[in-house]
């Protein structure tokens, strides 16, 4: 009986030890011996850019294609460099003090993915408040009547004014393009509508 049993003990000592090498060789194989060695495989698309910390200070810039990188106190941070479309409704104030509303596209793209990732926790965000500044600094200088008359020389004045102002995060403005424009009431007018309740309002107090 104890025979029996030594047996059959030593036959599942073996069986795990045959488990145990068979998983450690499909391992082996399916991670490769670099893995094993503390390399970790990183796949690069074609539209993008990896950037490479180690020990949270940048390393380098991963181009296109497979590579090879020690796993150990790496961080990676993989970054889209096609372009983006953002689409903005937004009011401004013209030269001519008129209060319009302006619907455009502006199309942008990193062209220094080193700088959108470090200089701001949201590139994107920061491309919305740059662009809508850009923008509302344009109108002030235009009147209500060349805005809404010509709309590519605009366009131009913003695209490039955008892409000076997005260069410090490292991206730029390709395109943009004014699709409407609104007036809406003078702002001198409202401002004298304001007075007028202001005074109207002070006489009855007094009355």
């Amino acid at each position: 009986m104890g025979e029996l049993l030594g047996s059959i003990v030593f036959s599942l000592i073996v069986i795990a030890l045959i488990a145990g090498a068979w998983t450690w060789i499909s391992t082996l194989f399916g991670k490769g011996v670099m893995a094993w060695l503390g390399f970790e495989r990183v796949c690069v698309q074609s539209f993008e850019t990896v950037l490479l910390y180690r020990n949270g200070w940048f390393e380098k810039a991963l181009p296109p294609g497979r590579h090879r990188i020690r796993a150990s106190s790496g961080q990676l941070a993989r970054i889209d460099l096609r372009p983006e479309v953002f689409r903005f409704t937004q009011g401004a104030v013209s030269a001519d003090r008129l209060a319009i509303n302006l619907v455009y596209v502006a199309r942008t793209q990193i062209i220094d993915p080193r700088a959108a990732f470090e200089s701001t926790q949201n590139y994107r965000d920061e491309i919305f408040i740059r662009v809508q500044s850009v923008v509302k600094a344009v109108c002030s200088r235009k009147s209500r009547l060349e805005i809404q008359m010509d709309h590519q020389s605009f366009g131009n004045s913003a695209q490039k004014a955008a892409s000076q102002v997005l260069r410090s995060i490292g991206c730029e403005c390709l395109s943009f393009e004014l699709l409407q424009v609104d007036s809406t009431s003078p702002i001198a007018e409202l401002d004298n509508r304001r007075v007028g309740f202001a005074a109207h309002h002070s006489m009855m107090k007094e009355a």
